[in-house]
């Protein structure tokens, strides 16, 4: 399997170099999520590292707010998603996400990776990575 950014490299390079990438990394947040007993009714420390590749509108100067696909739409779909409610999955929360990111029309694909930074007993963090190309 590719890491995260060989993923994205390799989606770049299939628009010849025409696509870009915006992202929200390191988004740290304070969420109730697991299947595990002690999981429930607390929060835990999650991270948040979300990509959105996509292809800028013909002729875009890049000088303008319009001319380009504006990344805090990710906090928004961030802040939404968790907003809604407990999930069990790391994977639930992925996809939901991925859902929203690729809406908008010059989208062609995105990544989620959520990582549990305070796992009791796992020096490190566990979580998943989910990378969708748009259908």
């Amino acid at each position: 399997m590719k890491d995260l950014g060989d993923a994205l490299s390799s989606l770049v390079s299939q628009t010849n170099g025409d696509a870009s990438v915006v992202f929200l990394e390191n988004a740290a947040r304070e969420i109730e999520v697991g299947i595990h007993e002690f999981e429930y009714e607390s929060t835990q420390p999650v991270i948040f590292d979300i990509y959105a590749a996509h292809i800028p509108e013909e002729n875009s100067q890049f000088s303008r707010i319009g001319d380009v696909l504006d990344y805090e739409y990710l906090i928004d779909a961030l802040n939404h998603v968790i907003g809604s409610g407990r999930f069990e999955l790391l994977e639930q929360i992925a996809n939901e996400l991925l859902d929203i990111i690729l809406d908008p029309v010059q989208v062609i694909g995105g990544s989620v990776k959520i990582s549990k930074a305070d796992v009791p007993g796992v020096a490190g963090s566990l979580g998943c990575c989910i990378t969708r190309l748009k259908k």
